[in-house]
């Protein structure tokens, strides 16, 4: 092994060690209040070492966020492979998306923070895979108007847009208030989510 792959594996390393540390920091204290020294103790690095990998606090929730959504990209994929209508793809990557969130709500905490600016940070990134997820899902939408399991009067990339945002919402309120619902209401998420999904689903199915 040469002297740079060496230097480029033990960069990888480094890195991936501060990104696992400032998880556990975010989960703890919260993405506001936690802070760089917070992240450089738990690391067991010095604050020198740390801004040579990561500049601010912003760059690294960038790219916990990035982690976070290229793996909903790659269990979006699974979820839609292999047969099945328009609507029956759109309903499994809807449900993908809400095991993704409640197996890793810290996740979601990341993907909902990218809605805030970023002074510092370059989000390509992030862009390119929400892209590509966007692209995914107006695939679907045109292959349920071909098969005719979605309504062919519905505008594709509207409709895209709206899974995404009304997705989003309830998977915000599972986060925020799930377990309000579950001790004050003795409401399940499953059950919530389900009824969002049906919800969904009513909304852009083909008339039968």
């Amino acid at each position: 092994m040469g002297v740079q792959e060496r230097k480029q594996r033990e960069k990888v390393y480094r890195e991936e060690s501060i990104l696992a540390a400032a998880k556990k920091v975010f989960l703890e204290k919260g993405l506001v209040v936690a802070t760089m020294d917070d992240i450089a103790t738990e690391a067991e690095l010095g604050k020198g070492t740390l801004y040579r990998h990561y500049r601010s606090k912003e760059d690294i929730l960038l790219a916990i966020n990035e982690q976070a959504v290229r793996e909903v990209h790659q269990q979006y994929l699974k979820a839609v492979a292999g047969a099945g209508s328009g609507l029956e793809k759109i309903l499994r990557l809807t449900r993908t998306y809400y095991a993704f969130v409640a197996a890793n709500p810290v996740y979601f905490g990341f993907i909902a923070f990218f809605e805030s600016p970023f002074t510092s940070t370059d989000a390509a990134a992030v862009y390119e895979t929400t892209k590509a997820i966007n692209v995914l899902v107006m695939e679907l939408i045109e292959l349920g108007k071909q098969d005719g399991s979605l309504r062919t009067d519905l505008k594709t990339n509207l409709v895209a847009s709206t899974i995404w945002a009304t997705s989003c919402g309830i998977m915000q309120f599972v986060v925020s208030k799930g377990h309000h619902l579950v001790q004050d209401h003795h409401i399940s998420l499953d059950e919530l989510f389900e009824t969002f999904l049906s919800t969904l689903a009513s909304g852009i199915q083909a008339p039968k």
